[in-house]
């Protein structure tokens, strides 16, 4: 895919992970774990986190790797920390056109929630052979979104909790060769908790956006 950047073989995330660098941990790397997090050194919202896996291996790598699925539990344990009362997102940039500036795959929880969608048009719908929704939308300066999804009907906690997580993103990868080949986002935003609920209780979506250059995450 040309969107991979090239690996040097001198990778940050595996220097921090060694501990030959230093970072700001909340969950450190242990033998038994296949994920860690630690503090973004960006400061351009008021929680920036990344989840990385503690192997080396690339964005498309991870994203279709069963290590996402402990990836995304620490991404619901990250956020509720952090960024319960007003929501948060899950992000990871693929390529230069969506601005990924690290090989090792990440995950990063960005407080605060997405509004993209509110008045997104909906073009079309389907489900493909595993049951996965895909809701394509029209938004200004955005080439190609998509809304990906478990068909029946789980809040985005629900989804990042489960297995679902990995059969959608499986499918998220699968669209972009034809929609996005060149680089693209992936991001679920996480609804903001209640007295009731935890963040998260929104319908559940990845979102693909792409086919095209892209603004900042934030």
């Amino acid at each position: 895919m040309t969107f991979e950047l090239p690996d040097t073989g001198d990778c940050v995330f595996c220097s921090i992970i060694s501990g030959d660098s230093e970072a700001s941990w909340e969950a450190r790397p242990t033998d038994d774990d296949r994920v860690a997090c630690f503090h973004n050194r960006l400061k351009w919202a008021r929680v920036m986190l990344l989840i990385v896996p503690t192997q080396h291996m690339t964005q498309r790598e991870f994203w279709s790797s069963d290590v996402l699925t402990d990836a995304a539990r620490l991404t619901l344990e990250m956020g509720d920390k952090h960024c319960g009362s007003e929501g948060y997102r899950a992000i990871s940039n693929f390529g230069l056109q969506a601005h990924q500036s690290q090989v090792h795959g990440h995950i990063h929880v960005v407080a605060g929630v997405s509004n993209q969608l509110d008045t997104a048009k909906k073009k079309s719908r389907w489900s493909d052979s595993n049951g996965t929704s895909i809701v394509e939308y029209e938004i200004d300066k955005i080439p190609y979104t998509a809304g990906i999804s478990p068909v029946s009907g789980v809040t985005q906690r629900q989804m990042w909790d489960s297995e679902k997580i990995l059969d959608v993103s499986r499918t998220a990868l699968e669209t972009t060769k034809q929609h996005s080949p060149n680089g693209y986002r992936l991001m679920s935003s996480f609804a903001p908790a209640t007295e009731s609920t935890l963040a998260g209780s929104n319908a559940a979506s990845l979102f693909l956006l792409g086919g095209g250059q892209l603004g900042l995450y934030v």
